[in-house]
């Protein structure tokens, strides 16, 4: 692997993920945006690689640069959303959804994510027209569609 190539850092990055290495993942992310500073996916990796370890802050930091990058950009979105509902700040975090969903509406992750910000912020009936979303979702997101059918019953469908 070239040491020197942001694209091969990011790659071997999302391979230390997928693996669970979520340190090592960070530095991958890390050494890639200092290489290529105006990619935001980097930057949006790096965010879910500081959010795995726990460290908010960081992963905000991150997210928000991909966004100066790119000031719609999907993933880091989504990423800022899910940082706010981790933080019990679920009404701040549903606009982050829908910013995400704007862009790309059909971003899967954003729209069950939209869902449980909208359930916890007691925004019952959005909740559920997220999941059922979900569910008519393309073929594919297995999990996404399992988690989104288990919180439609929950609230009575």
């Amino acid at each position: 692997m070239d040491g020197n190539s942001p694209a091969a850092l990011n790659g071997l990055g999302l391979l230390q993920v997928d693996a669970g290495r979520f340190g090592e993942a960070a530095a991958s992310f890390e050494r890639a945006t200092a290489l290529e500073p105006s990619d935001p996916s980097f930057w949006t990796n790096l965010g879910n690689a500081r959010r795995e370890l726990r460290d908010a802050a960081g992963a905000a930091a991150a997210y928000q640069r991909a966004l100066a990058i790119d000031g719609e950009w999907p993933d880091a979105a989504n990423g800022l959303g899910v940082l706010l509902v981790q933080g019990n700040r679920a009404s701040e975090a549903v606009s982050w959804f829908d910013r995400a969903l704007a862009r790309s509406p059909g971003f899967v992750e954003a729209r069950l994510n939209l869902g449980i910000a909208c359930q916890q912020a007691g925004q019952l009936e959005r909740a559920r027209a997220s999941y059922r979303a979900v569910l008519g979702a393309h073929p594919g997101f297995r999990a996404e569609k399992e988690a989104a059918r288990k919180l439609l019953e929950g609230l009575g469908r």
